[in-house]
């Protein structure tokens, strides 16, 4: 069977027979292209074939997608080494590549050598963008050490680089997953004042941090305001929620998130099930309380 970058190398030759020369930007697509399946040794012969049998010379994107794609495989050499050959022949690196190697040295646990990759950026003129910042507040946050990621929001907020959504929502996440869910809500709650609106993932990833802790009391809450401003919560995590309120016999506490629920139809067959199991069990008077907190909601 023949290769996938032959197959390149022959589109490249039929474009030359009706007179349309190959470029960098068509090696960029096929290059890309080859990355996102895995076949990053090919798009790296393509690159050099390319180079050596038409005279197109890659460009930036086709090194982003190179380095990209060996950091994917655990080819950490070869992508600083793409990062040298940059150097040499005078092509800018960019954001995009700083940012691609940090976040593959925080993966491999070479935390340490990203203060050099960021002294490097400053001395090419190259200034971290938020993809750059957002590599490293992820790769502290998969370490647990959220005081550095806390400090590079802050280096952000100096340096004129706005955080987004997801600076924010990848420190509650990883938050809520080491259990710190007090923690993650006075973040989350501390958002406006940082001058993020919490989006969908950000109400989603609280919300089923609080179930998993068995928050319900505070996993209700922000479901009310999650509903309240139009976004869906999972169904796994609703049911996680009313089966815990049912294991606990908080019957009105239940009837508010059940009301909530209705509104946003977001109430499933399986959801219902845990429920009639309880009710089944519980004291008529506390079936009556649920039924009488549904009927006035």
């Amino acid at each position: 069977m023949m290769h996938i970058h032959g197959m390149c190398l022959m589109k490249c030759d039929e474009m030359r027979s009706k007179s349309v020369e190959p470029t960098d930007v068509t090696l960029a697509t096929l290059i890309y292209k080859l990355c996102s399946v895995d076949r990053v040794k090919e798009a790296l012969e393509l690159k050099e074939e390319c180079e050596r049998v038409h005279g197109v010379l890659a460009n930036v994107f086709v090194y982003a997608s190179l380095m990209k794609g060996l950091c994917g495989i655990g080819e950490m050499t070869l992508a600083f080494e793409l990062k040298d050959e940059m150097v040499r022949k005078n092509i800018r690196l960019d954001a995009v590549v700083y940012s691609t190697l940090i976040s593959a040295l925080f993966k491999a646990s070479r935390r340490g050598e990203v203060s050099g990759l960021l002294k490097e950026m400053s001395e090419y003129g190259c200034k971290p963008n938020t993809v750059t910042y957002n590599a490293m507040i992820h790769g502290y946050c998969k370490e647990k050490d959220f005081e550095a990621a806390y400090g590079v929001l802050d280096e952000m907020v100096k340096k004129g680089c706005r955080p987004n959504a997801i600076s924010y929502n990848v420190i509650i996440d990883a938050l809520c997953k080491e259990g710190k869910w007090s923690e993650a809500n006075l973040f989350f709650q501390d958002l406006p004042r940082r001058r993020c609106h919490p989006d969908v993932l950000s109400y989603r990833m609280l919300f089923s941090g609080l179930c998993d802790c068995g928050q319900f009391k505070e996993a209700a809450f922000v479901l009310d305001e999650m509903i309240f401003k139009g976004y869906a919560p999972h169904y796994a995590r609703t049911y996680k929620l009313v089966e815990g309120l049912c294991e606990e016999g908080n019957m009105e506490l239940l009837g508010t998130v059940l009301s909530s629920l209705e509104k946003a139809n977001v109430l499933d067959e399986d959801t219902w099930r845990v429920i009639i199991s309880t009710l089944r069990k519980e004291k008529p008077s506390d079936v009556f309380e649920l039924i009488d907190t549904l009927t006035i909601q």
